[in-house]
């Protein structure tokens, strides 16, 4: 009886893993296949394991240079994440600072203020500070918008951590950055793994920021580097899909290596306020 009860739950499950699926079915058997046979037959297997479109979209379509840009900007930003938010959390967390829940405040605010809503203002600020047009402003934007929410993740597994651990390290003569250094960040392996990954998926697959500041060619990012695919007067589809396969394999790839990290940091509160 309980089985039957459970057919509903597993009927709808079963037709979530079927939307989720079945997208991602479809951008890697057309990613193997030719132009003429995508439109012959889109649901079919291609006939043979074609990598031209593959030799096509990175070397061609040119997305091994963006693949560097995206790694810079994309490697560069999660440091400086990591190291600022992680630094400001200690300080709020476990330092006594007058005032520091109000600051904690207002570091929350930027996770509602949406990127869309200051992204003329953020386009002049970076023409007035030279900054447009190049990856250092791109990092430093990522970095500013991004560090809310990493300081909101940092801090909710810094505050449950026992104020016996801090006393212990002062009493053995650590000063603040050696009690977080050797203290408090080997112990905070696990929002440091959810911190990475959100922010690697945010960032490398973000397109409005490299959109707006970024005009050179040779600066562009892997998103924009797909649209050169998709154009008025030609499309290639299957050379596109071959481009999504590639820009996603850094993020299975990380994710596979730290899900265990980012599992355990999400078990032990990491996302808890």
């Amino acid at each position: 009886m309980n089985k039957v009860k459970k057919i509903p739950k597993y009927m709808v499950l079963s037709l979530f893993a079927i939307l989720i699926i079945f997208p991602i079915y479809m951008v890697i058997i057309g990613s193997f296949k030719t132009e003429k046979e995508l439109y012959n037959n889109v649901f079919g297997l291609p006939s043979m394991l074609n990598m031209d479109n593959y030799r096509e979209a990175f070397f061609g379509g040119g997305l091994n240079k963006y693949f560097v840009n995206s790694i810079v900007v994309t490697g560069v930003s999660i440091v400086m994440i990591l190291l600022l938010a992680s630094m400001a959390a200690f300080a709020l967390t476990r330092s006594r600072i007058k005032g520091s829940k109000m600051i904690y405040l207002l570091f929350i605010i930027g996770i509602a203020i949406p990127p869309q809503v200051a992204i003329i203002q953020l386009a002049l600020q970076m023409t007035n500070m030279h900054l447009n047009n190049s990856l250092l402003g791109l990092i430093f934007t990522y970095v500013a918008y991004e560090l809310p929410f990493s300081i909101f993740i940092f801090y909710g597994f810094m505050q449950e951590i026992p104020h016996e651990i801090q006393e212990a390290a002062m009493i053995d003569g650590c000063s603040n950055f050696q009690m977080y250094r050797r203290v408090i960040m080997p112990l905070s392996k696990g929002p440091v793994a959810t911190v990475m990954i959100f922010n690697l998926v945010a960032i490398w697959n973000d397109m409005i920021f490299p959109l707006v500041l970024i005009s050179d060619d040779a600066l562009k990012t892997l998103p924009i580097g797909l649209l050169r695919f998709k154009g008025m007067y030609i499309s290639k589809n299957t050379v596109m899909f071959a481009g999504v396969i590639i820009i996603s394999i850094p993020l299975v790839v990380l994710y596979l290596c730290l899900q265990k990290q980012f599992i355990r940091g999400i078990s032990q509160g990491a996302v808890k306020g």
